[in-house]
């Protein structure tokens, strides 16, 4: 597949990109493995893997919209955007992808949600606290959403994308999919698990909040199978990584 480069002006960039979100320089965290992070406190995380055949480079995640031209950006330096591949389909990680102008990936049980656009069906915000609450539904209609995103196929347990292998992570989302990499052990996890509270603060490493769940028991069994794994550096959706302990670390969050 042909790298594709920035391509903003001719699919055009929504109005929340209007009001870019705040990014960081990239940051290596392996080999071939860049950490972009934006949004509120810096905790929306998008990655930039180099293809193996030197072609550009795979999204994984795509955060809020407003972080399309940093990542847009980040990706020319590499050669551009080869492909998009989504964790899963909630709107803080699917945001950009529909303003990148490259494919986009996902799990079969994804491609609904992503290609409709809007809230999950299954999510219970009337759980949370009030402030949170407000907070959110500010954030998802001004800052997170990015609209519908036309899915150009499917990936599944055991697929390889630029040296990584697709590992099925469901609980949070049904089709939540992570990518691990054998060599060096590195996971990229989405949000299987979480690093920040809701208000983007940093926290231990937990099983994600139970009012965004699918299923709260198969995200911690989730989470054991990460563990199982054995991840030397664990990347999440948003903020980490997490590089100490990593095992005991995720089976300590699974069975809390």
């Amino acid at each position: 597949m042909t790298a594709i480069r920035d391509s903003s002006s001719r699919f055009g960039l929504p109005a929340t990109t209007d009001r870019r979100s705040t990014t960081a320089p990239p940051e290596q965290v392996a080999d071939g493995v860049r950490l972009l992070r934006g949004g509120t406190r810096l905790a929306m995380n998008v990655v930039l893997i180099d293809e193996p055949d030197g072609a550009g480079v795979t999204v994984f995640d795509a955060a809020e919209p407003g972080m399309a031209s940093a990542i847009l950006a980040a990706a020319r330096e590499r050669g551009g955007i080869r492909r998009v591949v989504l964790g899963h389909a909630d709107n803080d990680h699917r945001g950009a992808a529909p303003y990148l102008g490259a494919p986009v990936l996902c799990h079969p049980l994804e491609v609904a949600a992503a290609e409709a656009g809007g809230h999950r069906d299954y999510w219970r915000m009337g759980e949370l606290p009030l402030p949170v609450r407000l907070l959110h539904r500010t954030l998802m209609a001004r800052r997170w959403e990015g609209g519908p995103v036309r899915i150009d196929g499917t990936v599944r347990e055991g697929d390889q994308i630029a040296g990584f292998s697709v590992v099925e992570l469901p609980g949070h989302a049904p089709g939540l999919i992570a990518l691990f990499r054998e060599a060096d052990r590195v996971a990229l996890v989405s949000d299987a698990l979480y690093m920040t509270d809701m208000l983007g603060r940093p926290q231990d490493p937990a099983v994600p909040e139970v009012a965004y769940n699918h299923d709260t028991e198969r995200a911690r069994a989730s989470l054991e199978r990460l563990a199982d794994l054995e991840p030397r550096i664990v990347v999440p959706g948003h903020a980490g990584p997490l590089t100490e302990d990593v095992v005991g670390a995720l089976r300590r969050a699974a069975r809390a």
